[in-house]
């Protein structure tokens, strides 16, 4: 195995927090914190010197990979001094989902990166064209083709950077909560950025989580436009831009980001969908109908188009349209919770119409959220369509208190029509995204 000073080999042990912290290409403090707050698998040697930890790179995969790691070896008696024979690392990463069409692209000025055999670009690519299609038996597939490129090629960085963009996809199209999610996709891309500095879609990955997560937008909005600067004829950092931009309410922005992505991949669906999204809220409705049920029809096992159709339906007052789209989308991604709401929103609507149907959604909605199963986002924004704005306002300042990473859409979102002109609602949107 080729050598270099970016972490361990395989089966390699990293002596001290410096070791670990480099091996993600983050600092101490940020992997200190992991290992609080998210599990990350950092040992002490029992009698050693007060700090002393250590941490094998094996563990730190299975992390990564959210599986139980496999089982600790026996600690050193004392701290071994030999300098850490260092190489890189195979990180195997959760199921991933969903995906963005990445092109070529950047400064020719740049120092050549790491270019892999041909064999391994070929499972990475045929990793791509499978997540690209953003349904649950294609990600699994996905998963495997990537893991075999890093298996492969442990100094892939493109490799850690498409699955950091998947873990941010993951949450939408698997269900997978964004409090594990996030983190994994900024350590993957960390990562990415520690074997090349200059690779534009780990800088994407990462100002998506700073934005979308941390909600620090001009960080994030920074962060994207240093992507474009290094690949500008990268859909993907387009994309994302755009929807970026269009969460911070920017919509004739997020329209010229989205026209250029779709110009340099026009075949994308997950572009085309989302370009539907932000001509809804540029209030081109006839257009974003049309376009989606054009994807509906070209694929109607990918999810967005439903999801996104369901939003319009809701708030156009099209309540038997939302019900069908919503249930497609909750099938599509296996979200039991998801579905168990439409299911009750669907016998409220029936027994009583629409004032039946917004009281067992919110029922419902007030039960899973109560249980830790959803986000207060949504609870308020359908209080804010039954009319009940004090309700929907005390949710959204617990969700703000708890920095529910919905909140990121509060600027956007339809279903908060009602409450556009609250002062409390109007300070409450101020104080999402400054970091």
């Amino acid at each position: 195995m080729a050598l270099n000073g970016n972490g361990a080999g395989r089966t390699g042990r990293l002596k001290s927090w410096k070791e670990i912290a480099a091996f993600f290409g983050a600092d101490e403090r940020t992997v200190k914190r992991w290992e609080v707050k998210r599990g990350l698998p950092v040992r002490r040697i029992p009698g050693g010197a007060k700090g002393t930890v250590y941490a094998e790179v094996a563990e730190l995969e299975h992390w990564l990979n959210g599986e139980a790691g496999p089982p600790a070896p026996s600690p050193p008696a004392r701290p071994r001094r030999t300098p850490i024979l260092a190489g890189a690392a195979l990180l195997l990463v959760l199921v991933v989902g969903g995906g963005v069409a990445w092109r070529g692209g950047g400064d020719a000025a740049l120092p050549p990166h790491h270019q892999p055999s041909q064999a391994v670009a070929d499972l990475y690519f045929a990793g791509r064209y499978n997540f690209e299609r953003r349904v649950p038996e294609s990600l699994n597939r996905a998963v495997a083709l990537f893991s075999q490129a890093i298996r492969s090629d442990p100094q892939y960085a493109e490799a850690y950077a498409g699955l950091a963009n998947c873990h941010l996809l993951l949450r939408e199209y698997a269900g997978v909560p964004d409090a594990v999610a996030y983190p994994r996709a900024r350590a993957a891309a960390q990562r990415a950025l520690a074997l090349d500095a200059n690779l534009a879609e780990a800088h994407a990955a990462l100002a998506f989580v700073t934005f979308f997560f941390d909600h620090d937008f001009e960080a994030g909005l920074r962060g994207f436009r240093r992507a474009i600067a290094l690949a500008p004829d990268s859909s993907g950092a387009h994309h994302w831009y755009a929807s970026a931009l269009y969460h911070a309410g920017r919509v004739d922005e997020a329209l010229m980001q989205i026209d250029e992505a779709q110009r340099l991949e026009p075949q994308s669906q997950s572009i085309l969908a989302d370009k539907a999204l932000i001509l809804f809220s540029a209030n081109r409705t006839a257009e974003a109908v049309a376009l989606l049920h054009q994807l509906e029809a070209a694929d109607p096992a990918y999810s967005s188009p439903h999801a996104y159709l369901a939003r319009i339906d809701l708030a156009r007052g099209d309540y038997p349209g939302w019900l069908g789209e919503a249930r497609a989308a909750a099938l599509l991604i296996h979200d039991p919770d998801q579905l168990s709401v439409v299911n009750a929103a669907e016998q409220g609507w029936r027994a009583g119409g629409a004032p039946a149907m917004f009281a067992a959604l919110i029922e419902r909605q007030r039960a899973l959220y109560a249980a830790g199963r959803m986000h207060g986002f949504d609870l308020a924004a359908s209080y804010s369509l039954a009319g009940q704005q004090d309700a929907a306002l005390h949710v959204l300042a617990l969700a703000v208190r708890d920095r529910d990473p919905y909140l990121v859409g509060l600027r956007v979102d339809s279903r908060f029509a009602a409450l556009r002109r609250s002062p409390d609602f109007e300070r409450l949107a101020l104080s999402v995204g400054g970091g």
